[in-house]
């Protein structure tokens, strides 16, 4: 190999090695960027809060014991409307006495001490005239079926609301809350079997029945619930009528030994009355006001049940203990309706609301039972075996 061709070797070989190490070599950096700012994770949205203005308190009290069965439709109601509204509109209830005295709720609900109350009607008709008798129980009156219909559909809402109107009191009337069946005719140391039975009896009842039975000849005397076991196993008291068989049985009454009578003819029926501060009322907004609606009326039905139910199984109860039952002879029962009839004839000639609203039951009534008489099957003769009859 020639000198001149070793060279052009040499130099062919160092070119390629170059461009080897060339290619090697690491790329040059880029230049530097500032680096961006790390993104943040996105939280999960919390649900909207209401804002305090649209977060509502109310208090509601009724007359009546935390333990009495009657002060679960106060109980219920208030959580009812708490939870269908999410916690917008919270009600809290309250038994006689927490906030203000039993048996004065209506007129504080008017007043705005409390929101709403859950009561009778009969309780105050003092401020609101007998008339108020007409709306829970009053002697040969209407069923808790009857009342239903005749207050939802024949006018009696409108008529409930035009009680307390026509006295200027500032109350919304929701309607019933709850209901229970007739009440025990009551509890006597002896059998009643004429109205001569009443004459000279020593006996615990009030309101207009109370007056029927003075004018039969009674002594009626007023006492509270707590006082009448003693009264009576003192011989203050020849008798007396408290509330349903349930309630009865719950408090002991038939370890005194008197006879149980039925059926509840002075006492058809319990139906208990939801009212609201008018005030507070026109403050909700259309959905609540639906809610506190619907909450009511579900109270109505659910209360009946709860009632019905324990009614039926405390009646057994007492028959198992050995309660003496009398059924009032038909006769005495037609007599006492003809003393009723004969006093709401003396009320409505006096008070012309009054007559009012008892013209609009029985005239529904009359068209109500016509109807039940002829496509109703007698429940006596749908037997599955024997049914007990107490006192028969």
């Amino acid at each position: 190999m020639t000198k001149k061709r070793f060279l052009v070797l040499i130099a062919a070989v160092v070119a390629i090695t170059s461009l080897l190490v060339v290619g090697c070599a690491p790329e040059a950096a880029p230049p530097e960027e500032e680096e961006a700012p790390p993104e943040e994770e996105e939280e999960e949205e919390a649900p909207p809060v209401a804002p305090a203005e649209e977060t509502i308190e109310w208090v509601i009290q009724a007359p009546f014991p935390e333990g009495m069965s009657i002060y679960k439709g106060c109980r219920d109601w208030a959580a009812a409307v708490t939870q269908m509204s999410g916690g917008r509109l919270t009600v809290k209830d309250f038994p006689g006495g927490a906030i203000v005295p039993a048996l004065k709720e209506m007129f504080s609900v008017h007043e705005g001490t409390l929101d709403a109350t859950f009561t009778g009607a009969h309780y105050h008709t003092s401020e609101i005239g007998l008339a108020g008798d007409l709306f829970n129980l009053y002697p040969a009156g209407l069923s808790p079926r009857e009342t239903l219909a005749w207050v939802y559909d024949g006018g009696g809402m409108e008529l409930w609301q035009e009680m307390y109107d026509r006295k200027g009191l500032n109350i919304h009337v929701m309607g019933p809350g709850g209901f229970s069946s007739a009440e025990t005719f009551g509890w006597y140391s002896k059998e009643m079997k004429s109205l001569s039975d009443f004459k000279g009896l020593k006996f615990r009842t009030a309101g207009v029945w109370g007056e029927m039975v003075n004018e039969m000849g009674g002594a009626v005397t007023s006492c509270p619930g707590g006082e009448i076991y003693q009264n009576m196993e003192r011989g203050v008291l020849d008798a007396f009528e408290f509330s349903t068989p349930s309630v009865d049985y719950s408090v002991g009454f038939h370890e005194l030994g008197a006879y149980l009578h039925g059926p509840g003819i002075h006492a058809p029926q319990s139906c208990f009355e939801l009212l609201v501060n008018k005030d507070q009322w026109n403050k909700l907004s259309p959905d609540l006001q639906a809610i506190c609606t619907h909450a009511a009326e579900a109270m109505t039905a659910r209360i009946w049940a709860f009632n019905d139910y324990h009614d039926a199984m405390a009646m057994e109860d007492l028959a198992t203990y050995g309660t003496k039952f009398v059924y009032l002879p038909e006769d005495l029962q037609e007599e006492i309706v003809k003393v009723a009839n004969a006093k709401y004839a003396e009320i409505a000639a006096e008070d012309e609301f009054f007559a009012k609203v008892l013209e609009s039951q029985r005239e529904f009534v009359i068209k109500y039972r016509a109807l039940k008489n002829f496509i109703q099957p007698d429940p006596n003769i749908m037997t599955w075996g024997e049914t007990p009859m107490y006192g028969r």
